[in-house]
């Protein structure tokens, strides 16, 4: 079974088409980034696992929520997302499972890869999603005119949409 272990704040924090939205609304790209991988899960993983790091949250308790082949999780109290991602690869390459793990920390990357996992980062994941987008594309190329919709709007019609669908 192949997995993606996504650190979720590090990839918005490296991404910058997240750049604004995570200065106004840490929710918002959360949720563009759970609603962006959700696309990929049956593509090129069997499931995504998405954890951010709630380590300076007072009274957190780890949280869990599916959605679909999507996976979120919120750290506790006290936990970092590190942390958490080096104790769910340590089990899941023991269970048999072929984990990637997606972050541009080198000191995480290094962990990931004595642990038995395979990194890949914050820029290698942005690139594997387009090449696996255009592919559809090429296989179905009746669908893009619908699918970049949101490539084609003008940055402030997407700010001004964002807005009005958070309200």
């Amino acid at each position: 079974m192949s997995l993606l272990i996504v650190d979720g704040y590090n990839i918005i924090n490296n991404w910058p088409e997240f750049r604004l939205l995570r200065e106004e609304n840490m929710e918002g790209a959360r949720l563009k980034l759970i609603e962006l991988l959700q696309d990929y899960v049956p593509l090129s993983w069997q499931k995504i696992i998405v954890v951010f790091d709630a380590y300076r949250v007072k009274k957190q308790v780890l949280s869990v929520e599916q959605y679909g082949g999507l996976e979120v999780v919120f750290t506790a109290e006290g936990q970092t997302a590190d942390a958490y991602i080096e104790r769910r690869v340590t089990v899941l390459v023991e269970e048999g499972m072929d984990v990637e793990v997606a972050s541009s920390d080198y000191m995480e990357q290094n962990i990931i890869l004595w642990k038995g996992g395979r990194r890949i980062s914050a820029r290698e994941l942005k690139e594997r999603l387009q090449a696996i987008r255009q592919e559809l594309f090429a296989a179905f190329p009746s669908c893009t005119e619908y699918a970049l919709l949101d490539e084609r709007l003008p940055h402030g019609v997407k700010t001004v949409l964002e807005k009005w669908r958070r309200r």
